[in-house]
């Protein structure tokens, strides 16, 4: 692997019908700051960009000016949902040759973008799906900026339960495909396996594989359906979304329950989890977490018990009109695991809300 790593996400951008609605939406809803917008009038051809920043998470979100555009056909084809999986590294032109050599399919080959004001060198390769991967390297490494994006002077959001980093991504291949992407991310950007993980219910089932970059800042769950009497969850997403894609984002937060009451004063739902879940908590865990038990249950909130510490995890329901794309909020105190014991109940809550989403839509 390249001597040059990965040293963490740069941003996710996100295609979507109206960028300006889209914008405000994680603005009012989940907290974020519009920090920049980016379009015609500042040098951005055919599309508008907003950039938006919360903690360490950065977020574009992107709409299209052009009927023929690539990125509106995106959206048609696929819904709103994650393009680009942007990381930041050091030397973009001697990691795009590595991973070419080691099989990667190239999108756009090192390019420097400069705007006058602010320069970055970018190239891009293919990966799951419809979805792509871009190297970010900067004269100032601390620096965030991109060209052709100019200051916004939008109130900062002043919320006290802040998201705070991007915990890991998850991502819905192919079924039969987990290992070929586990392959995939394991030679040509260097991961390697974090821990595995597979269930199965009655009627269906996923494997599913953490893989993580040596420094353990960029983590992916992969996951592939497994079909027994009826497609699974993962099928059903696949089939939703056209192809493989982001299923969910991961934000960690410091204070979950009040972040869960401060989106639910939002107007965000959540998966429902069954009440039998929470009558079968470990007694343990139940005495750590007994004062907030009842808040909790109320809230939907999943708790699993590590050797050292335990987790918190809480699922939106899906942020578009077809049931694909959600956010997971989760607090570690001590904890590195995935949720080990709450993954049947998701798996169950997902498919569950997936039956819901057909009869709403």
């Amino acid at each position: 692997m390249t001597q040059t790593p990965l040293t963490a996400i740069d941003h996710i951008e996100i295609y979507v019908f109206n960028a300006f609605q889209a914008a405000n939406f994680y603005r009012s809803v989940f907290g974020f700051d519009i920090i920049a917008y980016a379009g015609p009038e500042t040098g951005l051809k055919d599309q508008i960009s907003y950039f938006l920043r919360q903690e360490s998470i950065r977020l574009v979100i992107s709409s299209s000016l052009n009927r023929d555009s690539s990125l509106l056909k995106h959206v048609i084809n696929h819904d709103e949902s994650i393009k680009d999986i942007a990381f930041t590294t050091n030397n973009v032109s001697q990691l795009y040759e590595v991973t070419l050599k080691a099989g990667a399919v190239s999108i756009l080959e090192p390019t420097e973008i400069d705007d006058g004001k602010s320069k970055i060198i970018k190239a891009t390769i293919a990966t799951f799906g419809n979805t792509v991967h871009s190297f970010i390297e900067r004269e100032a490494p601390s620096s965030h900026e991109l060209p052709f994006y100019t200051p916004l002077n939008y109130p900062l959001k002043k919320n006290p339960f802040n998201l705070e980093t991007i915990d890991h991504i998850a991502i819905a291949v192919e079924k039969g495909s987990l290992r070929k992407w586990r392959q995939f991310y394991e030679d040509v950007l260097g991961f390697y396996l974090f821990s595995a993980e597979n269930i199965t219910t009655n009627e269906s089932g996923m494997n599913s594989v953490v893989i993580s970059n040596p420094t353990e800042t960029i983590k992916f769950v992969l996951v592939e359906g497994v079909s027994n009497k009826k497609p699974s969850q993962v099928e059903n997403f696949i089939s939703y979304h056209g192809c493989a894609g982001v299923q969910h984002l991961a934000f960690s937060s410091k204070n979950i329950i009040s972040m869960a009451q401060y989106l639910k004063n939002n107007g965000i739902k959540f998966l429902e989890i069954p009440e039998t879940y929470y009558e079968n908590i470990p007694p343990a865990l139940k005495k750590i977490l007994q004062e907030n038990m009842e808040e909790i249950r109320r809230l939907n909130i999943l708790v699993d018990l590590e050797k050292h510490g335990y987790l918190m995890q809480m699922f939106t329901r899906p942020l578009q009109n077809l049931p694909t794309f959600f956010i997971e909020i989760i607090q570690r105190e001590n904890s590195t695991g995935f949720g080990s014991n709450n993954i049947k109940a998701l798996y169950a809550a997902v498919e569950k809300d997936q039956q819901r989403a057909l009869i709403d839509v």
